[in-house]
């Protein structure tokens, strides 16, 4: 039995994968399984799966058909033998050190969950993004992930795994978004032991043609409304089913302006996010709410080609300064 099972969900990033790949390889921490969740994926991405479990023995290749990212997940967990797991995604890396100190601690803790902070990557520079949570007690951790001080994600949280039978834990199907944050606040209404390691291993990269290249439109708000329900209805016998309602609209506000400019005209933009108006202050990163009340004020399609210039403009800088390092 391995004391660690790494779950990597995958569908079509053979471009990208052996990165993720070989750096779980090369993990310093030897008692650990690794399963590779091919989700009906149609490009490279089974063969060098199946690459990966024929070169080590504790890689393992499961093709199923695509069902989505907590459908993959879940079909992982089903087939986990390690005491502790953790997720990574196929796109980022980890540094060599990850399982060693995390499970290091998780034994010197008894934790029942150990969290880390992570690095931020995109193509030209590397932040450091710090995850202390306000205290280890599991509400104000649940807190911290509602309001996102602490993020959801899964990969930077090593999990015993038997938490996942001992309180009924699946990622929600058909939920796209928020899907690990989800999982882990109905983990955390549970008195479950926490560990904090000051240190990042998790490389979660992103590519900036990302912010242009999205799209958010009637059927994306509608499901975005049902996450904010699904969230309060969760944390209904809590004290905050407000918090959830509050942040999860700005997310909407946030995803709305972001992704929304080749569907909403300025006045159409208006009418649909008008009730959101609440939520244009106090947003992160503050200058956010400039752009918020433009468009709310009828501006949307200016205030979103103002963005997207200085968007791009802020990335000519970071890759030039890049360039000049080198």
């Amino acid at each position: 039995m391995p004391l660690i099972t790494v779950i990597v969900p995958i569908y079509n990033v053979d471009r990208l994968m052996r990165k993720c790949l070989n750096s779980i390889l090369d993990q310093t921490f030897q008692d650990f399984e690794c399963l590779l969740i091919d989700d009906g994926s149609k490009d490279g991405s089974p063969a060098i799966c199946d690459e990966y479990a024929a070169k080590d023995v504790r890689f393992k290749a499961f093709h199923k058909p695509n069902g989505g990212l907590s459908d993959a997940r879940n079909y992982g967990l089903e087939r986990a033998q390690g005491d502790y797991t953790i997720f990574f995604d196929p796109d980022d890396w980890v540094d060599a050190d990850c399982l060693k100190d995390l499970y290091a601690k998780a034994l010197e803790t008894d934790a029942d969950m150990v969290m880390c902070d992570l690095y931020y990557n995109d193509p030209y520079r590397q932040g450091y993004c710090k995850q202390e949570p306000t205290s280890l007690d599991h509400n104000d951790v649940l807190k911290d992930i509602i309001v996102g001080k602490v993020y959801g994600f899964t990969v930077t949280k090593l999990l015993r795994r038997s938490l996942y039978q001992q309180y009924d834990l699946q990622y929600p199907v058909g939920m796209y978004g928020c899907e690990d944050q989800y999982t882990m606040c109905k983990l955390l209404k549970n008195d479950v032991k926490i560990a904090y390691l000051p240190k990042a291993y998790y490389h979660y990269m992103h590519f900036g043609n990302d912010t242009l290249s999205r799209h958010y439109d009637e059927t994306t708000y509608q499901h975005d409304l049902l996450i904010r329900q699904k969230f309060c209805d969760l944390l209904s016998d809590t004290e905050y089913k407000q918090l959830a309602f509050d942040s999860k609209s700005e997310w909407i506000l946030y995803r709305a302006f972001m992704y929304g400019r080749k569907e909403y005209a300025s006045k159409q933009f208006v009418s649909v996010f008008s009730e959101f108006e609440a939520y244009t202050n106090n947003t992160e990163p503050a200058y956010l709410s400039y752009f918020y009340r433009a468009s709310l004020a009828g501006y949307y399609q200016f205030a979103r080609f103002v963005f997207e210039v200085l968007f791009q403009s802020k990335q000519i800088i970071k890759k030039f300064k890049c360039i000049i390092k080198r």
